[in-house]
């Protein structure tokens, strides 16, 4: 490491700093849903830069209004995992920024796909506080000042899957819109029962429920979103069970003694249907689900 004596042989330096963070990560990731969250929760991030967009092009699926939290989110974790679609910065310009974090990225790292290495360090801080520089070749030696420096440490590990968190004050830096999201889920749930005013819920649908949504956040947002629409007062017993068995499913195993009353199972199930995501083709009757819905 430029500026200290190194105190990891030159053989193991190559390999020692991903050791460290795998083991880290590993950990994060069995603590619990505390320290990860699925990247597929996320949507499709924006176009990157240097991307030609395609005129005129529209999707069935498209979301009128993508959530912009949720949106900002993947679009950070598209530009870690994708570097090379990022333009180069000149060594003059590294002096003259001011950067939060960084990332080091090993593009095949993850069994051929991409791994990241977050830390919330800035690796151009240094060069403005430092007046001397050393390397260690068996004693310490004058060298040049170098374009930047990096930390020892890691505080996100990101893959194409999921996130690890090492520093939970840095995810929430990075994610606090997603970490608000998730720990509004109980009084959303409040609100959706409240809002389902032909339709009351057992208290083990409402505990299903806020176990569900509280570890994905499209899932919390869906909730979000449901608990505020006005079309939550039109859903009674009689229309879920009508709904229900227009689609295939058995009205009886959601809907108990004019009360919903589901399990984690059934959660999405209910979110589906109750959204109007799920349809049939109009030439095929093929039953479909929409990913995201827009209004004709």
């Amino acid at each position: 490491m430029v500026g200290a004596v190194d105190p990891i042989p030159e053989k193991d330096r190559a390999t020692a700093f991903p050791r460290r963070v795998d083991h880290t990560a590993l950990r994060a990731v069995l603590n619990g849903s505390r320290s990860k969250f699925e990247v597929g929760d996320l949507p499709p991030p924006p176009r990157n830069r240097g991307r030609a967009a395609i005129e005129g092009q529209d999707s069935d699926d498209a979301s009128p209004a993508a959530d912009p939290q949720l949106t900002e989110a993947a679009a950070l974790l598209e530009l870690v995992l994708a570097p090379g679609d990022l333009d180069n910065i000149e060594p003059d310009q590294l002096s003259e920024g001011d950067f939060r974090f960084y990332a080091a990225v090993w593009e095949e790292g993850d069994n051929g796909k991409p791994v990241a290495f977050v830390s919330e360090y800035d690796p151009t801080n240094v060069l403005r506080k430092a007046s001397h520089w050393f390397r260690f070749d068996g004693a310490l030696r004058s060298t040049d000042p170098p374009d930047f420096t990096l930390d020892e440490r890691a505080d996100l590990v990101i893959t194409t899957d999921e996130v690890a968190t090492l520093n939970l004050l840095t995810f929430d830096r990075l994610f606090s819109d997603i970490r608000a999201l998730l720990n509004n889920v109980p009084s959303n749930v409040v609100a959706l029962r409240a809002a389902l005013i032909s339709m009351p819920m057992t208290d083990a649908s409402a505990a299903a429920i806020e176990e569900v949504c509280g570890r994905l956040p499209s899932l919390a947002r869906r909730l979000q979103n449901l608990a505020g629409s006005p079309a939550a007062a039109a859903v009674d017993a009689n229309v879920l069970r009508a709904v229900l068995s227009k689609h295939g499913q058995r009205p009886g195993q959601f809907v108990k003694r004019g009360q919903l009353d589901i399990d984690a199972s059934q959660v999405s199930v209910l979110l589906d249907v109750t959204e109007g995501r799920w349809y049939e083709a109009d030439f095929t009757s093929e039953p479909r689900r929409a990913a995201r819905w827009s209004r004709r």
